[in-house]
């Protein structure tokens, strides 16, 4: 009589413990979709958008719509980057197209080319590349913003060109393209620049700029723009006297180090790890620099004092070890830097940043980065330690484009190398050279002595 209820209870301890099951499974997926957390365990980090990415989309507070067309078979070569707009911000929707299939829909957008994206944002429409991530994240910023913005490279004193030669800035200037820049070279022998120019970067002038340059220069900046100074060691009079009035100060000599160099240089290369705490430069809003910059062939340039409407500070400095020497044909040279020569020793500062308050109280400050060296931003060296990072938010910073400041991928281009990116002071390299040529040769010619004396023992 007592089996019957024993099944009974049986089945109904079953149906509770199922029921707390299933609640327990509804619970857990409830969590999982409300946290919506990725975790990205790859060496480069590929499977995460970088922090200006992060910053653009922010931005996007109303439906914003992308329409990819891509090359047959390619669908999941853009959904991955895609899926990650909208898991950051739900407000990205997106559609991907077969543009062999859909061609006239293409056409409709104004896309006849493979892996080309329509972004639709409050009735404006840019099409931009679809990949990579910061080309896709340039055409949602323009649509943001409603219009593309522009940056000026200044032409007539020897300055770097995108000529696809390591010296020259090509990269640099596809890098702004695909963050949403049209990029012009102006003479400014012209007369003023377009109204509607963001940026003007004077990339290491081989040759001193006329008065009236920086006559239109200087206008420029009162109204509220921004420049970007490059300057290589080289004597560059006007220059000065257009700097002095805001409390920066130009060295004509070059850097060199050394006792803490890059391995396989002649200690020319400056390496800059030491900033300021703060700075929009290495240390953007929530996302800081991890890394140091090499300036392949710098000068200094320093922060003395203020003029009046100026803030200008100095926000990077070499190693104690390092010299500015104030000849260059003796660095070259490898000659040892001492005081008795004129040299001056480190910490020497070779970033400087101001803002320069013009006529006009509601127009915001201007913005000046000065840094002593263009070679770090040259395509030759972009993607060294920090340069990338450091290069483009000094161009977010002066051109008041906040939203582009943060690390970025490292692109890996099929280019010479000139240098390693391995620093080491010359004791390391020392101690370095004696454990690869003595030590370890050693060891393993010390084990095999052993193993033979221990077999012929054995006999």
């Amino acid at each position: 009589m007592t089996w019957p209820g024993r099944t009974a209870q049986g089945w109904a301890r079953l149906a509770v413990e199922a029921a707390l099951v299933v609640a327990a499974c509804v619970l857990l997926q409830i969590l999982a979709e409300r946290t919506n957390r990725r975790l990205d365990l790859t060496p480069t980090r590929a499977l995460s958008l970088s922090e200006p990415t992060r910053k653009v989309l922010a931005e996007v507070t109303e439906p914003l719509r992308i329409t990819v067309f891509h090359r047959r078979g390619e669908r999941e070569a853009f959904a991955g980057l895609l899926e990650r707009f909208h898991s950051e911000n739900p407000h990205v929707e997106f559609t991907l197209y077969d543009l062999d299939r859909y061609p006239e829909r293409a056409r409709g957008y104004g896309i006849t080319q493979y892996g080309r994206a329509a972004v639709e944002y409050q009735g404006r429409r840019v099409v931009a590349p679809a990949q990579p991530e910061e080309a896709l994240a340039g055409g949602i910023l323009e649509a943001v913003r409603g219009r593309r913005r522009r940056a000026a490279f200044t032409t007539g004193h020897g300055e770097r060109t995108p000529d696809g030669s390591p010296r020259g800035v090509g990269r640099l200037v596809a890098g702004l393209e695909q963050q949403g820049y049209t990029v012009d070279a102006v003479n400014l022998l012209n007369g003023a620049l377009p109204p509607e120019t963001d940026l003007v970067i004077v990339a290491g002038p081989q040759h001193d700029l006329l008065p009236q340059e920086l006559v239109v220069l200087g206008r420029y900046l009162e109204a509220g723009g921004g420049i970007l100074l490059l300057l290589d060691p080289a004597a560059l009079p006007s220059m000065d006297g257009f700097l002095a009035p805001l409390g920066i100060t130009l060295g004509n000599g070059v850097i060199v180090d050394y006792e803490r160099r890059l391995v396989g240089t002649d200690g020319l290369a400056a390496v800059v790890e030491q900033f300021r705490r703060g700075n929009p430069i290495s240390e953007p809003e929530r996302n800081p620099i991890e890394s140091g910059v090499v300036l392949p062939s710098a000068r200094t340039v320093d922060a003395k004092a203020e003029g009046p409407g100026v803030a200008a500070e100095s926000i990077a400095r070499t190693a104690p070890s390092a010299w500015a020497m104030a000849d260059i044909d003796r660095a070259r040279r490898g000659e040892e830097p001492s005081t008795a020569a004129g040299d001056v020793r480190g910490p020497l500062s070779v970033m400087v940043l101001a803002e320069v308050a013009g006529p006009d109280a509601d127009r915001r400050p201007g913005r000046l980065l000065v840094v002593g060296d263009a070679d770090f931003a040259s395509d030759a060296y972009l993607d060294l330690l920090g340069n990338r990072d450091i290069a483009f938010n000094a161009t977010a910073w002066a051109g008041g484009e906040g939203a582009l400041t943060g690390a970025r991928p490292h692109e890996v281009p099929e280019i010479e190398r000139p240098l390693s990116p391995l620093v080491l002071t010359e004791s390391q390299a020392q101690r370095l050279l004696a454990m690869v040529a003595g030590v370890l040769p050693g060891l393993m010619l010390l084990t095999g002595v052993v193993i033979v004396v221990l077999r012929r023992r054995r006999g």
